[in-house]
């Protein structure tokens, strides 16, 4: 059930007991970011972060790059062999 569905069975439900309507959806949207912002904005202030932000991203950066580099084999120089990358074990054809 999405949003105008639900609304509408709402409606109906205040209607038969005699209630207000509810609010159509999306009314509050508005409002509702505008005190999202500024909740983040008075803790940004009343709650200083240890370090910038852009560090932990960096930091989290470099970290996936090590781990990546880590489970990948080591690139030979030259580039990829003409095998395909496969390589053989000694004896066989």
């Amino acid at each position: 059930m999405d949003a105008i569905q639900q609304h509408m069975l709402d409606s109906y439900r205040a209607a038969r007991r005699g209630e207000r309507a509810p609010p159509p959806p999306g009314r509050y949207d508005r409002e509702t970011l505008r005190t999202i912002r500024e909740y983040r904005r008075f803790r940004a202030i009343t709650e200083p972060e240890s370090r910038p932000p852009w560090r932990a991203r960096v930091r989290t950066a470099l970290m996936w790059r090590a781990r990546r580099s880590a489970t990948r084999p080591a690139r030979r120089p030259g580039g990829p062999e003409p095998s395909g990358g496969r390589t053989t074990a000694p004896g066989a054809s």
